[in-house]
């Protein structure tokens, strides 16, 4: 998940990092490919507000708390399935956005292809929510409760 969100910063030759291709003539969508911090950035611009990057806040959230459960050998449920919410928020933003600048003008061609960044960090989404649901592979004990007020003779 960190590498879909921050790959591009250290491999920025690298085109598999690209969330988001934007293409037509829209100045609204300006044409290229998006990485997860240039397609926030973006949403933000279309939202007139800073509400995505609560969302980018909720996928490290997501990604940073799945390391250190793991970490420290507890389950958390929901977390995966939190970041594949936002990640569809993001698509269906985008998608609804274009449609709208598309309608708005005769003659709109604005058009979204999703990018391998994406498919990646839904991926790995999906990885820590079955991280998080499989059986345990070391036998827990049972835990046995106090009884308050016994002393031994």
């Amino acid at each position: 998940m960190f590498v879909s969100l921050f790959g591009n910063l250290f491999f920025p030759s690298v085109p598999y990092f690209s969330w988001f291709t934007i293409s037509g003539t829209r100045p609204e969508l300006p044409a290229g490919s998006y990485t997860a911090i240039q397609a926030t950035d973006l949403l933000n611009t279309l939202a007139n507000g800073p509400y995505m990057w609560i969302a980018f806040g909720g996928l490290l959230a997501c990604a940073g708390a799945a390391i250190a459960i793991a970490g420290i050998g507890q389950k958390t449920r929901n977390f995966g399935l939190s970041g594949i919410l936002v990640l569809l928020l993001y698509a269906a933003l985008l998608f609804v956005g274009a449609y709208q600048y598309n309608q708005l003008a005769p003659g709109g061609d604005a058009a979204i292809s999703i990018g391998y960044g994406l498919v990646a960090a839904v991926a790995s989404c999906a990885v820590i929510e079955a991280g998080a649901r499989l059986p345990s592979a070391v036998p827990t004990r049972a835990r046995v409760p106090a009884v308050a007020g016994q002393e031994k003779a």
